[in-house]
């Protein structure tokens, strides 16, 4: 008889319950579906005791119970990874080696696409172990070796310094890891069942992702699935059917790799699976009331439940609970995707301690615990529920509509809470007023005082060589710049309240005369600029491609797309120079300090004047000047409607929302500036550190494969990690930064989470369900326009654009803003009508629309669309048409491509 291990059918026949104490959470549900006969692929569970015998081989300080009690967040990141790595070559426990050999050999014929190891965490609360982090899979395992390597890969996924810290705060003193071992389906398609849709408003109906393969890529958001909804009777209610170039698989010599699909629009379902998924789906509610969420795979005429789990809640973010909602609809645009360590110490602290400023500012009372900004998944979310509670103690403010402009949509559905005490509000009010007109009437002054002081200190860091300062010279130029980046913020959000608080008046006023038009009267009144430090670069980059198109040697450059180091000289390459100069501080993604620089990498720049010199684009100078006429016509127009006095006021609204906004652009262009100091002195900490660690080095090589790469160790330490490392010269700081590139990884692997949720993000983020041939958003720039889209998923993909298509992005900063001259229309994802992107489309004149759910998965290139940025709408007009220029946008890995076989599961 085996000691640890056992099959799953013999857990299923000895109780209809098993232990999830000893096999975890998913083996014990699996075992319950086999016990009742629902189809199970044949599956084997390793029980948590074998985990607990291995770990009596290493010293105790390694065991979960201890690490979730360590002091700190630096000891605890420092033990679990040093912990990862013993449980990576632990000696297993006696007998226990034989028994996987004895399975793989009794299986390893029946088994053509090998084994499947998942992990099985004995958490009570299913939700908290994913939440945490605490599920990982491997599979295509093949062989004896490696179904014990696969085995002590997933015990040493406990061993993770974010998820001991999640847990122990939410109380878990303990917890173990069991193992399922399953055959892999040789699936001909597989995807995720939701027996209840996930959108509160199709509850009544089931949901079914699929494609063709192997699952793994749904459940991860790597590939866009075909999506059913089904009535509860069985009725396919509509069929969402998607572009399926590429299907996982298990290569013929182990491993995942990616095919070809022939007819990649095919359904990935037949009519028989679908009624088979029907019929698990009302059964399983049958025998347990409730949503569950089915990972499945059709095997031919079978359709396997790989696993499945009721869905009875998440985990929430630190900070929030079941009815919090959270939000990165305008946060996001400014650093979308996963954040390093670093930026996180940071970014995370500027913005936290800016947003309570910015309060206390307007006199609101902000709660010591308040948790304002949020990691998710490593990913930065605003707490709704907070900023609407705090900012409803401003008896004239709506708070709703504040959080709106930001691009979070819902109105009197939006969590307000319970009413709030306005007597503190009331007490300081006269303190609170005189010194916001203080701040009002020296803005222009604050903002010169702050650019003077800014500019000595940039120069200064230019000039100066930090390889010439000594580590304690280092760590106080590094904590000195984080000083004036904290003063840069101050300014910033002073410059943006100014802003904002006009917006909103004007807005306000408008309501009076054209309630209809309001909103977009409000943003063309406040257009027309003209001298918008967002704009600018895009403005260059177009003058730089007039300057090429006369230069046959940068032509020929650009057409044989040679490196910056080979450029030719002339005027083309001085012009690009100069760019470099003013603006080599900006960058996609320029809020995260491990992001190259376009004076770094200059690679992006370069391409986006090659794809302008496809085409003509805008002229800046004539799009300038008619948003600077649209809005001098427009407050004709308005004024026409008013007495004297409103009229009055209405300019002086109007002047002053327009010069807060240039203001406040102007400083956001010097936090990206005094960012990129600190990435100089962190890239600098770098080669120190590396000289002290060469191991360093070593690591990034053997994570070469995966997004953290290019990133150096550096940004995966906390500013307060960085400067003790420099002050003290410690050489132990190895495991934390393996520890963090770890989760790192993890993070950017699992699929974006929604722009918006309340209490936890969804198990699987569902791409929005075709209704008519229209999606909807923000208004963010009026006017309409009709173009083949172009869908892009990074800048590395900015070379297949084409001037005149309407550019589909999930999120813009100002690094992607110089193809909105070259662009008939603009779709993003997140963002608000008061976002960067936002004002800077308005400046140009393209038409815009932002805030647009899943438009990136929905939207195909190729398809011709109509951009309302009057209404906020997207039209679908079909004819899907697609220019490769060499390279299918967004497509997978070409044919055999192989990936990674570590997996969320």
């Amino acid at each position: 008889m085996s000691r640890f291990l056992a099959p799953l059918d013999s857990l299923a026949r000895r109780s209809s319950n098993a232990d999830a104490r000893k096999v975890g959470g998913k083996a014990a549900r699996l075992a319950w579906l086999s016990a009742r006969g629902f189809p199970v692929p044949p599956t084997w569970v390793l029980s948590a005791d074998a985990f607990t015998a291995a770990l009596r081989e290493l010293p105790p300080g390694f065991e979960p119970r201890s690490l979730l009690r360590a002091s700190s967040v630096r000891l605890l990141y420092a033990r679990t990874e040093e912990a990862r790595q013993a449980i990576l070559h632990v000696k297993l426990p006696k007998g226990l080696r034989e028994e996987l050999e004895e399975l793989w050999n009794a299986c390893a014929a029946s088994s053509p696409w090998g084994l499947a190891v998942r992990s099985s965490a004995t958490c009570e609360d299913g939700a908290q172990v994913s939440l945490a982090g605490l599920a990982d899979t491997r599979l295509g395992v093949r062989g004896a070796d490696e179904l014990v390597e696969a085995v002590r890969f997933v015990w040493a996924s406990i061993a993770s310094g974010r998820a001991m810290s999640y847990l122990a705060a939410h109380g878990v003193r303990d917890v173990s890891m069991a193992v399922v071992i399953q055959r892999v389906v040789p699936a001909d398609s597989a995807g995720v069942l939701f027996t209840q849709s996930p959108l509160p408003q199709f509850a009544h109906e089931r949901v079914v992702n699929a494609s063709f393969g192997l699952g793994a890529p749904i459940v991860s958001g790597e590939l866009s699935p075909d999506v059913l909804r089904i009535a509860k009777d069985g009725e396919v209610l509509e069929r969402s059917i998607s572009e399926k170039p590429k299907k996982l698989v298990v290569g013929p010599d182990g491993g995942l790799v990616l095919l070809p699909v022939a007819e990649a629009f095919q359904p990935s379902l037949s009519d028989a699976q679908i009624a088979e998924l029907s019929r698990l789906a009302a059964e399983l509610e049958r025998r347990e009331a409730g949503a569950w969420d089915v990972e499945f795979a059709c095997e031919k005429d079978l359709v396997w439940i790989v696993q499945a789990r009721p869905v009875t809640g998440r985990g929430f973010p630190e900070g929030g609970s079941a009815t919090t909602m959270w939000t990165n609809a305008n946060v996001g645009e400014a650093l979308p995707g996963v954040a390093t360590p670093l930026t996180w110490s940071v970014a995370g602290a500027f913005s936290e301690k800016g947003f309570r400023t910015a309060f206390a500012t307007l006199g609101c009372s902000v709660p010591k615990n308040a948790k304002l900004v949020g990691n998710v998944y490593g990913r930065f979310y605003l707490n709704v529920s907070q900023f609407l509670r705090i900012a409803s103690q401003v008896p004239w403010l709506d708070p709703r509509v504040l959080v709106g402009l930001g691009g979070v949509s819902g109105g009197d559905a939006l969590p307000v809470g319970q009413p709030v005490s306005r007597r503190g509000f009331y007490a300081r009010l006269p303190l609170t007023a005189s010194r916001l007109l203080r701040e009002q009437m020296r803005l222009d002054d604050m903002v010169a005082r702050f650019e003077a002081d800014a500019l000595r200190a940039r120069s200064l860091h230019r000039a100066l060589d930090p390889g010439i300062l000594p580590d304690e010279g280092l760590a106080r130029s590094l904590l000195d710049i984080q000083g004036l980046l904290e003063r840069t913020g101050t300014v910033m959000l002073t410059c943006a309240s100014s802003a904002l608080g006009a917006f909103l008046v004007l807005r306000t006023m408008l309501e009076r005369t054209m309630p209809d038009e309001a909103e977009r009267f409000a943003q063309d009144l406040t257009s027309g600029i003209r001298d918008l430090e967002s704009a600018r670069p895009g403005i260059a980059i177009l003058r730089i491609m007039k300057i090429a198109k006369h230069d046959p040697a940068a032509v020929a450059a650009f057409d044989a797309e040679t490196p910056w180091a080979s450029f030719p000289e002339g005027a083309t390459k001085r012009a690009i120079q100069s760019f470099l100069e003013l603006y080599g501080d900006r960058a996609v993604r320029e809020a995260e300090l491990s992001t190259p620089r376009w004076r770094d990498d200059p690679t992006p720049v370069l391409t986006m004047i090659r794809v302008g010199l496809r085409g003509d684009g805008r002229d800046a100078d004539v799009a300038l000047a008619r948003a600077e006429r649209t809005a001098v016509s427009d407050l004709a127009k308005v004024s026409a409607r008013l007495g004297m006095v409103e009229q009055t006021l209405l300019r002086h609204l109007v002047a002053r929302a327009q010069r807060a906004s240039r203001l406040r652009e102007q400083m956001r262009s010097w936090v990206t500036t005094v960012l990129g100091m600190i990435r100089d002195i962190s890239l600098e900490a770098e080669r120190r550190l590396v000289r002290l660690m060469p191991e360093l080095e070593r690591d990034r090589e053997l994570v070469k494969e995966t997004p953290a790469a290019s990133i150096e160790s550096v940004f995966f330490l906390t500013v307060e990690e960085l400067v003790g490392a420099l002050r003290t010269s410690r050489t132990d700081l190895g495991p934390v930064i393996r520890a963090r590139r770890a989760e790192y990884i993890r993070d950017v692997q699992r699929p974006e989470p929604p722009g918006t949720f309340t209490g936890a993000p969804p198990p699987i983020v569902l791409p929005p369900l075709a209704h008519g041939s229209s999606l909807t958003g923000v208004a963010a720039s009026a006017g309409a326009a009709e173009g083949r889209a172009r869908v892009l998923f990074g800048p590395e993909q900015m070379g297949e654009f084409i001037p005149g298509e309407i550019l589909v992005v999930r999120s813009t900063d100002v690094g992607w803003t110089p193809l909105f001259l070259l662009a008939a229309g603009v779709v993003t994802e997140l963002g608000g009508a008061l976002s960067h992107a936002a004002i800077v489309a308005r400046e140009f004149g393209v038409p815009t629309v932002v805030n647009v759910t899943g438009a990136t998965r929905v939207l195909r290139t190729g398809e011709r669309v109509r951009v309302d940025g009057d209404r906020g709408r997207i039209d679908r007009l079909g004819e899907t048409s697609v220019t490769l220029n060499g390279a299918t946008p967004g497509a997978a890995p070409a044919a055999n491509d192989t990936v990674p076989s570590t997996l969320r599961s």
